[in-house]
């Protein structure tokens, strides 16, 4: 079996069609149908390398890399890219401000500044119709909180 063989059995095996990979890989169909109906070392170097890496396969080989966190990390990768190219240009536009937002919150992000602060952790609070233990306390809360360090 050639590489374009191996690429294409490989394909249809993860997504049961050609057309279905297209949209995933972001390759028009026609391109990615001619180039696995002929000889895939037509196609362009960085559509090869492109659609090695959604793969998760060697780009020389067409083995399959076999790195089980990379391989774990890859496949959320794979899923988040696959929902995103669903997405129409509002869509995507949408998308990549909501994940930019996720990560200036501490619980959702690996890299935490000095200067995050998290929105599902205020520090203010009213003293309205508070009893003077209740006021105590609530100050000693926010204290304790403004201590923390950031």
């Amino acid at each position: 079996m050639n590489k374009t063989q191996k690429l294409k059995k490989i394909i249809l095996s993860r997504y049961g069609s050609i057309s279905e990979f297209s949209k995933i890989v972001d390759i028009p169909t026609t391109t990615l149908r001619s180039a696995l109906d002929k000889d895939i070392g037509g196609m362009a170097v960085d559509r090869v390398i492109k659609i090695c890496d959604i793969l998760n396969i060697d780009v020389k080989t067409f083995k399959p890399i076999e790195d089980i966190s990379s391989n774990m990390i890859h496949n959320q990768e794979n899923l988040l890219f696959e929902n995103f190219n669903k997405l129409n240009n509002l869509g995507k536009n949408e998308a990549i401000k909501r994940v930019e937002e996720l990560t200036y919150i501490s619980k959702y992000s690996s890299f935490v500044t000095r200067d995050c602060h998290s929105y599902l952790a205020p520090i203010a609070a009213h003293d309205d119709n508070l009893s003077e233990e209740e006021l105590k306390l609530m100050n000693e809360v926010i204290n304790k909180k403004l201590k923390q360090p950031k």
